[in-house]
């Protein structure tokens, strides 16, 4: 069916309070015509539907999370179904969270990706907090610094009134021996230390499909995820996969990574972990399973999601 016939017939059911009956007057189709209409516009996009549950709603879902969980903050924002608008919304309730929580003088462990880059960028109007934003994994290949630890380490620092320390060393070396030569020198040692003494810590969720942020940097590719996932891998916190139970998985990629492990993380006393995509409650499941994770934000929709299958399997 023609996309402006579907646009014209949604807007006066959606936008106009018409009924299909009037639709198909004005338009002269018939009614069963315009339900077919009506139907084609949700399921290609022309519309889409955002519930807003209340608060109530949200508050009694975020306390079933913590309570399953052990977590000491739920930061769960509406759902939307455009990716974009869902990941700022997502960031919006972690940059408030820091504007309350940042004191100066502390220094902040950040991870790379697009939920962190967005949380850098919702901070606004920001009290004055002179912390130190402090990379913990190196950075991603060219076509992906708006990403990078360091990127969002910079936007923090400069929204706070506070410094910044980049991890000179990408974020997946070449091979196990590029590694620890990169490990061996002091400026990337020092800052990894620096790194592990934090008080606090930002950290992207990612899974471990083939659209993954790392897939889509190049860091890996699909058959590098393709074994991941066949050693039991749902996603992964600074490029340490773990499983659905938040086991650590190693399948010849961990002995790449340059970032903090999952016991310098266990050691800092708030972990946000952040993962706004519809889809990845295996692997937030999996994170707050690990014992990594103290403030998880996320939508209300990945929530619920998340709790139905820790029930489903006993939990």
């Amino acid at each position: 069916m023609r996309p402006d016939l579907m646009a014209r017939a949604a807007a006066m059911y959606y936008l106009d309070d018409a009924t299909q009956a009037e639709i198909a007057a004005r338009l002269g189709l018939s009614r069963p015509t315009v339900g077919r209409l009506l139907r084609q516009a949700r399921d290609t996009g022309i519309v889409t539907i955002t519930v807003h549950p209340p608060a109530e709603y949200a508050l009694e879902i975020g306390s079933e999370l913590s309570r399953r969980f052990g977590v000491r903050h739920v930061l769960l924002a509406p759902d939307h179904s455009d990716p974009e608008v869902q990941r700022r919304l997502v960031a919006d309730a972690v940059a408030e969270y820091l504007q309350r929580h940042l004191r100066s003088g502390m220094t902040v462990a950040v991870g790379m990706g697009r939920n962190v880059a967005a949380v850098a960028e919702a901070v606004r109007h920001a009290p004055h907090r002179p912390c130190t934003f402090v990379a913990a994994i190196g950075g991603s290949p060219g076509t992906s610094r708006a990403v990078d630890a360091a990127e969002a380490c910079r936007r923090l620092a400069e929204r706070f009134g506070g410094a910044s320390v980049c991890l000179y060393a990408p974020a997946y070396a070449e091979s196990p021996g590029v590694r620890e030569a990169f490990l061996s020198h002091d400026d990337v040692a020092s800052t990894l230390r620096q790194a592990a003494g934090a008080d606090l810590a930002i950290v992207g969720i990612g899974d471990a499909d083939d659209n993954s942020a790392v897939v889509q940097m190049g860091c890996f590719g699909r058959s590098d995820m393709a074994r991941m996932r066949a050693a039991g891998a749902v996603g992964d916190i600074l490029g340490a996969f773990f499983d659905i139970e938040g086991r650590s998985v190693a399948a010849g990629m961990h002995d790449r990574v340059i970032s903090l492990s999952a016991d310098d993380l266990r050691a800092i006393d708030t972990v946000i972990a952040v993962a706004s995509e519809a889809g990845k409650a295996r692997a937030i499941l999996g994170a707050l399973r690990s014992g990594l994770v103290q403030v998880i934000a996320t939508s209300t929709a990945n929530a619920r999601e998340v709790i139905q299958l820790d029930q489903e399997q006993g939990g």
